[in-house]
């Protein structure tokens, strides 16, 4: 299993207004939130590489670029229970890391599952890989079932995250 250390960084922008705390101590942060600071840096970054303010077309640029990847890296580390989302049901918060998950699937195959769905695959990318490494698919099946990374997949599109952007 990937570490926290190497997928989850610090949150450069720290703890928002948005961020809130559950009663067992949990934060739970704004995936939109959170996006639109990440969008902010992006901004500086290219306004500061052209010595200009590039403007709101750097809002859609790093939207086109860089939001599924933000999305389902964020979805990750709420499956893991590294830091939960609130675009994300809490009924998933720490699934991959549950006793339940250990029993019925190894750890080879929950590890190459999120770093093919972390990498923007979906179930068919993950079966795939399955069937060309000769993995038994019960339990790949029944993980990606579990995730199920398509009732997801709206929360990982872009217009979400540009419909918000165009309403600020």
């Amino acid at each position: 299993m990937p570490s926290r250390d190497s997928i989850c960084a610090e949150i450069s922008e720290g703890p928002l207004i948005t961020d809130r705390v559950r009663e067992d101590g949990v934060v739970i942060h704004s995936l939109t939130a959170h996006a639109l600071c990440a969008m902010d840096r992006h901004k500086w970054i290219e306004s500061q590489k052209y010595s200009h303010d590039v403007g709101e077309a750097s809002y859609n640029d790093w939207i086109d670029h860089y939001w599924r990847g933000f999305a389902r890296a964020r979805f990750l580390e709420h499956l893991y229970g590294w830091r939960c989302w609130s675009a994300f049901p809490d009924s998933d918060f720490g699934l991959l890391t549950r006793s339940t998950v250990d029993h019925f699937v190894p750890p080879a195959v929950l590890e190459q599952t999120a770093l093919i769905l972390g990498q923007g695959g979906e179930n068919l990318d993950v079966i795939n890989w399955a069937l060309a490494a000769g993995e038994n698919l019960d339990p790949i099946l029944w993980l990606l079932d579990r995730i199920d990374i398509n009732a997801k997949r709206q929360r990982l599109l872009a217009d979400h995250i540009r419909i918000f952007v165009e309403r600020t």
